[in-house]
């Protein structure tokens, strides 16, 4: 085997690294998301005032797009990953890997993506369901 194998764990390693590491902070930034609209929809409450409420709506938005960055991140590892799980398994069947197959090769995101993984089921329904029920407390006051 020649370098490219090594090179190959290596990047295995590291994409996979980079994957745990936007997991984690998507699910910090739900956790911080929810902690805030939680305190800012309890003083709405205590204090009786609806703009608290909307300042709540505004919030779980923010962080969303946010998560919208990690995940368009992670998807970018992942799909790279996957590329890499599959130059190993040429190289540890014996064959070669195709000439135009870069190692190592990390991936270079596109922002453009991140509406479209704002939108994804997983990814916007947390958010979604804290901005609704604000406009909720909002229209009770």
């Amino acid at each position: 085997m020649d370098i490219r194998y090594d090179l190959l764990k290596a990047e295995l390693s590291l994409t996979q690294g980079q994957i745990d590491k936007y997991d984690q902070l998507s699910t910090t930034t739900k956790t911080w998301a929810v902690t805030l609209w939680v305190a800012l929809a309890g003083l709405a409450f205590q204090s009786k005032q609806g703009q608290i409420a909307l300042i709540g709506a505004v919030v779980p938005f923010i962080f969303w797009f946010f998560d919208g960055f990690n995940k368009t991140y992670r998807t970018d590892y992942k799909k790279r990953r996957d590329e890499v799980q599959r130059g190993l398994q040429t190289l540890s069947s014996g064959k070669n890997l195709p000439k135009d197959f870069q190692v190592p090769n990390l991936p270079v995101h596109d922002e453009k993506t991140v509406i479209r993984n704002m939108l994804l089921l997983h990814v916007g329904l947390p958010y979604l369901v804290l901005i609704v029920i604000s406009l909720l407390i909002y229209a009770r006051f």
